[in-house]
């Protein structure tokens, strides 16, 4: 049992081609920089797409050009393998064919990448028969997110029994947020908090780039109230649409592909939609924001969530307003503006533009700038090696 072999799989929860880089890509590409060579396995999902979903035929056609590559090399030492299969959960039987089927294509990765019997970093429950029946040194569960707890499952007593058994099967358990940590750590030994970090440069770096106003947003008058990432029907809508209509002039700039209806403020003349940008495009835009929001519905999922967004606007200096999440109110209540009603929403942002000063700016960058992902990856694989030497003790 041992992790010398600096080599892992990474069954994850993104689609490596298509996702901007969530927290599984920064600790992988860690982990690469210190020479490790990584298979990074692209997610299958936890539920089947639905005709009524928009954007269905991008989605359909983003996974076909996944499965077109299959395996590929990213750059030296790091691959990325698309499994033909879908997440066919509810079905035992349908489950096990589905299971045998990915076992036999990531078996095949496996040995063509030379992974031998590698560390896995299990990021998502939807891999658990397969990670059960494949070769490994050890075995991480990482919890990005309460992934029980997400609205669009469709066999919900499968993914359970998923995540049970990959949380019965690790040798080390790590959690980004506090609430899911407080719920697991009694439950088995060698469970860890380990929070979100930051590509600090990626995004405080472009505070001193000399790069022009992107067009796009040249167009939009300040004050200019921002958000990147996902536009779905989880984004509180209301929230938006009462501060849009009591102050026109905010002006609200969404950042992102929109999955949902968003016809509640779609038509809004201070609502502005300006499509998907790529990871490194983010910064570019985001710096002209005078301040960032964030408002999600109060659920288990979101309650228990840690917004990796909320590193990369502090990075900017940006002043930031979220709907409650407890990992906000316990770490960040001295730099984040927290709002549980659309008035709230609309007071925090009036106070966060009303207190912003180049001061309030220094304070959120220091908050994070020393929060690295070379430091949390260093301190999940000591953790790991720790975990292995008690079970070694122990004759396990």
């Amino acid at each position: 049992m041992s992790t010398d072999r600096r080599t892992v799989v990474c069954y994850a929860g993104d689609n490596y081609w298509f996702s901007n880089p969530h927290s599984r890509y920064h600790l992988m590409h860690a982990l690469h920089r210190r020479d490790y060579r990584v298979l990074w396995v692209n997610n299958i999902g936890m539920s089947m797409p639905s005709l009524r979903r928009k954007r269905l035929a991008k989605r359909v056609l983003q996974r076909l050009r996944s499965w077109g590559r299959w395996l590929r090399r990213a750059e030296p030492g790091f691959w990325v393998l698309s499994p033909i299969a879908l997440p066919l959960f509810g079905n035992r039987l349908l489950e096990r064919l589905n299971n045998a089927w990915m076992s036999l294509q990531i078996g095949l990765a496996y040995r063509l990448t030379g992974m031998g019997r590698p560390v896995v970093f299990a990021s998502i429950p939807a891999f658990a028969g397969v990670i059960e029946k494949l070769p490994r040194s050890a075995l991480i569960y990482y919890y990005s997110d309460k992934y029980t707890a997400h609205r669009s499952i469709t066999a919900r007593a499968a993914i359970v029994a998923c995540d049970r058994m990959l949380l019965e099967a690790a040798d080390a358990v790590f959690c980004a947020s506090e609430m899911v940590y407080a719920e697991l750590a009694g439950t088995r030994p060698d469970v860890h908090y380990l929070p979100h970090a930051v590509d600090f440069q990626h995004f405080n770096s472009a505070l001193a780039s000399e790069t022009p106003l992107p067009v796009d947003l040249a167009t939009i008058p300040q004050p200019r109230i921002g958000y990147y990432g996902s536009l779905d029907d989880a984004n509180d809508q209301e929230m938006i649409r009462h501060a849009a209509v009591a102050d026109p002039s905010l002006q609200f700039v969404l950042i992102g592909p929109v999955l949902g209806d968003f016809s509640a403020v779609a038509k809004l003349p201070n609502v502005h939609f300006l499509g998907p940008r790529p990871y490194a495009e983010l910064p570019l835009y985001a710096k002209h924001f005078d301040c960032a929001f964030m408002v999600w519905p109060q659920t288990d999922w979101y309650r228990n969530c840690n917004p990796l967004k909320t590193k990369e606007y502090l990075s900017l200096g940006l002043p930031v307003v979220s709907t409650p999440i407890e990992e906000l109110e316990k770490s960040y209540r001295d730099v984040v503006y927290l709002a549980a009603t659309p008035e709230e929403f609309l007071a925090g942002l009036r106070r966060a533009l009303a207190d912003d000063s180049p001061e309030l700016r220094r304070r959120r960058i220091e908050h994070v700038q020393d929060e690295s992902w070379a430091a949390r990856a260093a301190e999940m694989m000591a953790k790991l090696e720790e975990a292995l030497a008690g079970h070694r003790s122990r004759g396990i």
